[in-house]
């Protein structure tokens, strides 16, 4: 009975696994973003961007290595803009993030 329950309990578990990911705010999408810089294919952070924004290839790798070379950042946040900077205060990046259909999406990615 006990096995019974752990399984049942792991599928459940899984099962949440194939949600799409939901970003409900500026902050938690850009936290997202460097959280999981490392280990984020291509195409799930392009899919982070909005209709009217053309992330390429190049971006993806671009922010990655920044990432990698940044772990700890500072930010500014402006309504839905965020400044990213080093802790040396070298401004990495600015980001603008845009709400469609209840989510919110990368519009702009600007690398200093």
């Amino acid at each position: 009975m006990k096995k019974l329950l752990i399984l049942l309990c792991l599928s459940l578990l899984v099962g949440c696994g194939e949600q799409p990911l939901t970003v409900r705010s500026t902050l938690e999408g850009d936290s997202y973003l460097r959280k999981n810089s490392q280990a984020l294919s291509e195409e799930q952070f392009l899919s982070l961007s909005s209709e009217q924004q053309l992330l390429g290839g190049d971006d993806y790798e671009l922010f990655k290595n920044l990432m990698k070379e940044h772990v700890n950042t500072r930010y500014l946040l402006i309504d839905d803009r965020i400044y990213r900077y080093s802790q040396s205060d070298k401004l990495l990046y600015v980001a603008d993030w845009v709400e469609e259909e209840g989510e919110y999406k990368l519009n702009t990615l600007v690398f200093q």
